[in-house]
């Protein structure tokens, strides 16, 4: 009889390039999943968990990121945004432009 597998163990979401454009993910799990080079240009994120997430050069343009949770600065200012991102209340705009300047 075969093993059942442990659904203690987690597996990470990998969507390295993936071509997410206009797609809810509301409140979806993104922990510590590679979204690197994602295109999520207008993806709606409301409520979903970025803790750990890897975002390099991710396509947030006009994304609803509004009410996502554990997403840093650090994460964001190595995605790609633009002024019609909209962003969680605890991110500062200002503060997330001088990182991507500073880059």
């Amino acid at each position: 009889m075969p093993k059942s597998r442990d659904v203690t163990q987690a597996s990470t979401l990998d969507l390295h390039g993936a071509f997410v454009r206009r797609t809810d993910l509301s409140g979806a799990s993104l922990r510590g999943a590679n979204m690197t080079g994602v295109d999520a240009t207008n993806a709606v994120f409301r409520g979903a968990d970025f803790k750990g997430a890897l975002l390099d050069g991710a396509i947030l343009k006009g994304a609803d990121l509004t009410g996502a949770k554990n997403l840093t600065l650090e994460q964001l200012s190595s995605a790609i945004v633009d002024d019609r991102t909209a962003l969680p209340a605890y991110i500062d705009r200002k503060k997330l432009q001088l990182l991507i300047v500073e880059k």
